[in-house]
């Protein structure tokens, strides 16, 4: 896993843009490289959520259990590949994880820990002020997505 790769990668997510590179090699350099084989799981619904991977090579399948059906007929399936960053929910807060994820073929990852991310966000100052620039632009897609499945329904908003 060539460190220039995994750098570029990160760039292109959204949570990673604002970064500048000196950290972003930072967490490359510092963040746990690991490989699955095709069908190993990377993680189960239900585990404690602490970690986000990004994946480097290969493919992964998330499958999100539907609510209220059984596991066996109520579940949906995702594919992810090369530079999708997958559980990045962890990297801010507890929980549990919502969906499993397995490898669909040998699948390379960088495993990036709440702990370093957020200590990472503690010693940079400027690294949280870019996360948080990046996080208020997907909160604000968000709901202009929102408002605009309002709009389609004729839903009128009340002040």
């Amino acid at each position: 896993m060539n460190l220039a790769t995994v750098i570029a990668l990160m760039r292109g997510h959204d949570l990673f843009v604002g970064l500048d590179p000196v950290r972003l090699e930072v967490i490359a350099f510092t963040a746990e490289r690991r490989d699955f084989a095709a069908g190993e799981t990377l993680f189960e619904a239900g585990e404690p959520a602490d970690d986000a991977y990004l994946i480097i090579e290969g493919e992964a399948v998330m499958l999100a259990h539907l609510g209220g059906e059984t596991p066996e007929t109520g579940k949906r399936a995702l594919r992810l590949d090369r530079g999708d960053l997958i559980g990045e929910t962890a990297l801010f807060r507890e929980g549990l994880r919502r969906s499993t994820v397995r490898a669909a073929s040998p699948v390379k990852t960088l495993r990036i820990s709440r702990y370093l991310f957020q200590r990472l966000m503690e010693e940079f100052p400027e690294m949280a002020g870019a996360v948080a620039r990046a996080l208020a632009a997907r909160l604000a897609a968000v709901g202009g997505e929102v408002a605009e499945v309002g709009r389609r329904l004729g839903v009128r908003r009340e002040i």
